[in-house]
């Protein structure tokens, strides 16, 4: 049995391998287009969110891809600040990977890495969204069931770590789902020193971003 799951895990990467690099997993290509709905813990709708690769224009950087996303919320951020929001980032094939450039705006320009070479299990970076590491999956959730050959990156932000940002990527079909959770934590006292301890009954931060369409240009 032990020697089948070597066998199984051994074959699934070797696929990953075979079928091209990180930017198989985010397909760029204009007219491409994503749809997402957030849910909470319990199965509300936070919001709907879709992102469109759209053309450039001459004052784009070569090599980089805008992607437009709109958003409509439905939680209280909707009532606070905008029910519909939009914004454009800037994706780009690297060596090192796929990365993702945040334009400045309020804060500075923001320049990740979404997914990083070699996409395989164990591979990790540390960057402005904090430290990262691949998981490579064999199977993944889409829209419409199971689809193959997904890695999913995980993120912590924080000393110590204040948040947890999953994504799953799927070869051919991009990001399929992104789970963002909140660690708070409470001062407490260890010896003589105060640290920070986290709180179990404080995840009320917790969300689910999934895929419901897309549209892949082949």
């Amino acid at each position: 049995m032990r020697a089948l799951a070597v066998a199984l895990v051994l074959a699934a990467a070797a696929r990953v391998s075979a079928d091209g690099s990180s930017s198989s997993y985010f397909p760029l290509r204009v007219g491409n287009w994503w749809a997402y709905e957030e849910l909470d813990d319990d199965g509300g709708r936070l919001s709907r969110e879709t992102w469109t690769v759209v053309g450039g224009t001459p004052a784009d950087r070569a090599g980089e891809f805008r992607v437009r996303s709109a958003t409509k919320r439905f939680d209280v951020l909707g009532q606070t600040g905008g029910r519909r929001w939009e914004g454009e980032e800037y994706l780009r094939a690297t060596p090192a990977g796929v990365r993702k450039r945040y334009p400045a705006g309020r804060d500075a320009e923001l320049d990740v890495l979404l997914l990083a070479e070699p996409l395989a299990s164990g591979t990790h970076w540390r960057d402005g969204q904090g430290e990262c590491e691949i998981t490579v999956r064999e199977t993944c959730a889409g829209p419409a069931g199971d689809v193959p050959d997904c890695a999913e990156v995980s993120c912590r932000l924080g000393h110590p770590t204040a948040t947890i940002v999953t994504s799953t990527y799927a070869r051919g079909v991009g990001m399929v789902r992104q789970e963002i959770a909140v660690v708070q934590f409470l001062p407490a006292l260890h010896g003589a020193a105060p640290v920070l301890l986290p709180c179990d009954s404080a995840q009320g931060g917790h969300s689910v971003l999934r895929l419901t369409a897309f549209h892949v240009g082949r």
